[in-house]
C-alpha cells in the first residue's frame, strides 16, 4: 500500500439514517497495516457501540426525544420546544422595548449530552443535530471531545437566550450548569440566512478527512502567494530529517545539499507529572541515541513508524498523505548528544524553510492520536430555522485554537509558531491553515474582513516574521513584548532552558536589525531585552504577585522577565513615552562564560557574497549567547523614596472603594498626611504625598507572613520579595514618563549602588505626573 492513498481517519461508528456504509476499498480506509476484511469487524463493532449508546441514553424523560415537524418542516424534539419558549419570551421583550439587552432564564433542553447525541442520530432533529455539532467543535482536543460522552459528565443541558442591543442574538447552550459548565457552545440567531458548511467528504461524512481541499490551499500558498520568497531564510535543509518510505517505515537521513519540502511537527510532549513514568520513558525514549556523534544504526535504516509515539506516527501519516517525503521532529533529529545550544539557535533557519509546521493541536500529550474521530461532522450540513430565525454554530476561531490548545502551553513551540512562514493547525475536528496571505479552516474561510465591534481583532501567527522582513523597528519592539506576554505563561519540563527555547526568535530579531544597520548596529541581546529599546522592555509587570519559591532569579537577573517562576500572567504592552532622563551605560557583568561560535558546525561554514545569511546566523548566535548570560548592567536616570520617610501605613481596605467593577480610592479619612498601603493578596502597593496623588504599584511577589520560615532563612536584603516592614525602603528609576521601576538596594554586593528590582508603577501620569520632578539623576547598576 502507498503512502498517499492512506486515509486519515478510521472507522468509529456506523452512521444512522443519515448515510449508507459501502463497500470499502482497501487502498482507501487503511490506516494501519491490516486485511480490509478486518474494517467489515470494525463495522460491526460500530452497531454494538451504537447499541450500547441507546442503552446508556437516560430514560427519565423519553418525550424529549419524541420528533414531529415545525412549521418550516424539519424535525424538531419537544426538548427543542424549550427553545422556542426562549424564542417567544424573546420576542415578548422586543415588542416592549426594541433595544432591549439581556439574557433570559436558564432552560432545560435535554437531560445530558448523551441524550442529545441519541436524539440528533435517531430522533433526527435538525436543531439537535446543530446543537451536538457545535459543543463538538469547541472540543480543541481529541480529549476534550471524548469527554462529552463519559458517563461521569453527563449532566442537564441549558439554553440561555442572550439579547444585544445590536446585531444578531445567541443562544448560549451549558452543560451541567449556566454558571459552573465544563462544556458550552454559542449558537448564533438571524433573520438571514448564511451559507452552510461544506461537508467533509462525498460519501461518509464523518468518517475520514478528505484532504483535497488542504491540497488546493498548500499549492494555492506556494504558486500565488509570497510567503517563501519573503520568509524563506535560506535553501539549507536540517541536519537531519526522516526520510518517509514505503511500507509505513521512516529513516533518519542527513539533509539533502539541495533544498527539498519537509513538513516540521510542533507538539507537546506532555507534563512528566501527570503521566506514569513508563509513558514519559516512552516519549523520551523515542529520541535518536548516538554512538561515537552519529545517530545509531537502528535510525539510520529503515525503521516501523510505530515505534514512535502516536503524535509522531500519524503527523508521518498524515505529511505523506499530502505528498511529501521528508519531516523533521525535534526528538528524532536532533540526536542525543547533539548541541543544543547550536540547533536552538539554528530554530528560524528550521522552521523558516520548511514546507509549513504541522501544530498538533489536538493532542494533550506525544502518546495520543493526532488524528481522532471527526464526529462533529457525522450528519450532513442542513439549514436550520426556529421561530423565523436561522441558527448556526458560532465560528472555532484560530485565536482559540492558538492560544487553548496544549501545545500553546509548552514553552518550545512559541517560537516554533513564530518562526513559521505557514503553518497548519490539526485541531480534533477539523483543520486551520495560516500564512502571511490568508487565513483558511477546513469546510469554511476565515473572514478577512474587519471585526464586528464587541469582537478583538484576528491576530496572526506570521506578524513577527512580516515585521522582521519589513524592519519596522518600533513595531518589532512591540511583538517582541508581544512574544514575552505569550513567553512566560507557558511551561518547561527543564526550567534552565529558559533562554535555550527562546533563542531562534531573538537571533531571528537581531538579524533583522542587523540587515538594516549592517555593522553599524548597536542592538544588543540582554536577557531577554533589547539594549535600542531598554527603558522599554524594562517596564514589564505581573498581572498579580506571585509566589517567590519557585523564582529563576539564579537564571536572569531580577531586572529580566526570565527571572519569574514559569506559567506566570505578565504585561508588557501599554502606552510608553521615555524618559529624556533614562540612559543606558553598560553591561557590567557577564556570570558566565558563552561556548564558542564554530562556523564549521554548519554545512556551508564561512560567508560569501551569494551567502550572506551565514554570517548574519553566526553574528546573531554570538550576540543571543552572550545575551544569556547578562547579570549586571548600569543605566542611568532620575532616583528617589518611593514613599516618604515620615508616611503613615494604613489598611487597604481602609482607602479603597468599590462601585461594581469599578475601583477608586478615598483618602477623606487622612487628610493631609503622608500615607502608604499594601495589598498583601495580589501585591499592590500605593504611595501618597500630602496634597499630592497618589502612585500605584505592582510588586512582583508575594512576601511569607510574619514571622515565616523563609524570613528565617533568608535574610531581608536578599529575598526576591519586599519583606513586610521593609517598604519604605523602597525606592524608583524612572524609565518613562508614567513608568518607573520599584528596587530595593543590594547590599551583599561589593559593588555601590546595586539595586534589585521587585516590582514596577505604570500609568499614573493622570494622578502624579510631576513625581519625580526635581529629582537627582543618578547612574546605579541592576543585579
Amino acid at each position: 500500500m502507498g503512502w498517499n492513498s492512506l486515509q486519515l481517519l478510521p472507522f468509529h461508528r456506523l452512521v444512522a439514517h443519515s448515510a449508507s456504509v459501502e463497500n470499502p476499498e482497501p487502498s482507501r480506509y487503511h490506516t494501519k497495516p491490516a486485511m480490509w476484511e478486518q474494517q467489515i469487524l470494525r463495522v460491526v463493532d460500530v452497531v454494538l457501540d451504537l447499541a450500547l449508546d441507546q442503552l446508556r441514553a437516560p430514560t427519565s424523560k423519553p418525550d424529549l426525544l419524541r420528533t414531529e415537524s415545525n412549521e418550516h418542516s424539519q424535525r424538531q424534539c419537544k426538548g427543542c420546544d424549550g427553545v422556542c419558549e426562549l424564542l417567544r419570551w424573546g420576542e415578548v421583550q422586543r415588542r416592549r422595548d426594541s433595544a432591549y439587552q439581556g439574557c433570559s432564564p436558564p432552560r432545560m433542553i435535554h437531560n445530558s449530552y448523551l441524550e442529545l447525541d441519541l436524539c440528533a442520530r435517531v430522533s433526527g432533529c435538525d436543531t439537535c443535530r446543530m446543537f451536538r455539532r457545535a459543543f463538538l467543535l469547541e472540543q480543541i482536543t481529541g480529549h476534550g471531545a471524548e469527554s462529552l460522552e463519559h458517563p461521569d459528565n453527563q449532566w442537564p443541558i441549558y439554553a440561555i437566550l442572550n439579547l444585544r442591543s445590536f446585531g444578531d442574538s445567541a443562544l448560549l447552550l451549558a452543560v451541567r450548569s449556566p454558571d459552573d459548565t465544563p462544556f458550552s457552545a454559542t449558537i448564533h440567531l438571524s433573520q438571514k440566512p448564511r451559507p452552510r458548511p461544506q461537508n467533509p467528504t462525498r460519501r461518509l461524512p464523518g468518517l475520514r478527512s478528505d484532504l483535497e481541499q488542504l491540497r488546493q490551499v498548500i499549492d494555492d500558498c506556494r504558486h500565488n502567494h509570497g510567503c517563501s520568497s519573503r520568509h524563506r531564510w535560506s535553501h539549507r535543509n536540517p541536519t537531519w530529517l526522516l526520510k518517509i518510505l514505503p511500507g509505513n517505515c521512516a529513516q533518519l537521513v542527513e539533509g539533502p545539499q539541495w533544498p527539498v519540502d519537509y513538513v516540521v511537527l510542533s507538539y507537546s510532549w506532555g507534563d512528566p507529572a501527570t503521566m506514569p513514568p513508563a509513558e514519559w520513558a516512552r516519549i523520551k525514549g523515542a529520541g535518536t541515541k548516538t554512538i561515537g556523534g552519529r545517530p545509531v544504526p537502528e535510525r539510520l535504516s529503515p525503521f516501523l513508524v510505530w515505534e514512535l509515539p502516536e503524535t509522531m506516527q500519524d503527523a508521518i501519516m498524515l505529511a505523506a498523505s499530502l505528498g511529501y517525503s521528508y519531516i523533521w521532529i525535534d526528538n528524532v533529529c536532533i540526536p542525543k548528544g547533539t548541541n543544543w545550544d547550536t540547533e536552538a539557535a539554528l530554530m528560524h533557519e528550521v522552521y523558516g524553510n520548511a514546507a509549513f509546521t504541522l501544530v498538533a493541536s489536538s493532542s494533550t500529550k506525544a502518546t495520543d492520536p493526532l488524528i481522532h474521530d471527526r464526529l462533529a461532522w457525522t450528519h450532513r450540513s442542513k439549514a436550520c430555522k426556529l421561530r423565523g430565525l436561522w441558527l448556526h454554530h458560532a465560528p472555532v476561531s484560530l485565536d482559540r485554537v492558538r492560544f487553548e490548545s496544549p501545545v500553546s502551553q509548552r514553552a518550545w513551540t512559541l517560537q516554533e509558531e513564530r518562526l513559521s512562514p505557514r503553518i497548519l493547525y490539526w485541531a480534533s475536528q477539523r483543520w486551520y491553515w495560516s500564512c502571511a496571505e490568508r487565513q483558511v479552516v477546513e469546510m469554511d474561510e476565515l473572514q478577512c474582513t474587519a471585526p464586528a465591534a464587541d469582537e478583538p481583532p484576528q491576530s496572526c501567527p506570521q506578524r513577527f516574521l512580516e515585521l522582521c522582513h519589513t524592519g519596522d523597528e518600533e513595531q518589532l519592539h512591540e511583538e517582541w513584548l508581544d512574544i514575552v506576554e505569550a513567553y512566560t505563561r507557558r511551561d518547561l519540563v527543564e526550567p534552565k532552558d529558559r533562554f535555550l527555547a527562546l533563542s531562534g526568535l531573538a537571533v531571528r530579531f537581531y538579524n533583522a536589525k542587523a540587515a538594516n544597520g549592517g555593522a553599524a548596529i548597536t542592538e544588543d541581546y540582554l536577557a531577554g531585552l533589547w539594549k535600542d529599546n531598554f527603558a522599554r522592555h524594562l517596564a514589564w509587570a505581573v498581572t498579580r504577585a506571585v509566589d517567590a519559591g519557585p523564582n529563576l532569579q539564579h537564571i536572569a537577573p531580577s531586572w529580566s522577565w526570565a527571572s519569574l517562576p514559569l506559567r506566570v500572567r505578565t504585561r508588557a504592552r501599554f502606552p510608553f513615552q521615555p524618559s529624556d532622563h533614562f540612559k543606558f551605560i553598560a553591561v557590567e557583568h557577564i556570570e558566565t562564560p558563552c561556548t564558542d561560535i564554530h562556523p564549521g558546525e554548519s554545512k556551508q561554514p564561512t560567508a560569501t557574497p551569494e551567502n550572506t545569511a551565514v554570517d548574519l546566523i553566526t553574528r546573531g548566535r554570538a550576540v543571543e549567547l552572550r545575551g544569556r548570560g547578562v547579570k549586571v548592567v548600569a543605566v542611568q536616570g532620575r532616583f528617589r523614596r518611593f514613599i516618604s520617610e515620615d508616611a503613615r501605613e494604613v489598611a487597604w481596605e481602609a482607602i479603597e472603594r468599590r462601585r461594581g467593577d469599578r475601583r477608586s480610592f478615598d483618602f477623606g479619612g487622612f487628610p493631609g498626611q503622608h500615607i502608604y498601603a499594601r495589598h498583601r493578596a495580589d501585591g499592590r502597593i500605593l504611595a501618597r504625598d500630602a496634597h499630592c496623588g497618589e502612585v500605584v504599584g505592582q510588586l512582583d511577589y508575594m512576601a511569607p507572613s510574619r514571622g515565616g520560615e523563609d524570613d528565617k532563612d533568608a535574610p531581608p536584603r536578599r529575598a526576591p520579595y519586599l519583606p513586610e516592614g521593609a517598604e519604605k525602603e523602597l525606592v524608583c528609576l524612572e524609565l518613562g514618563e508614567s513608568a518607573m521601576l520599584l528596587l530595593v538596594q543590594d547590599r551583599e554586593r561589593a559593588q555601590p549602588e546595586s539595586y534589585r528590582r521587585v516590582g514596577v508603577a505604570i500609568g499614573y501620569g493622570s494622578t502624579r505626573k510631576g513625581f519625580f520632578y526635581g529629582c537627582e539623576t543618578k547612574t546605579i547598576h541592576l543585579v
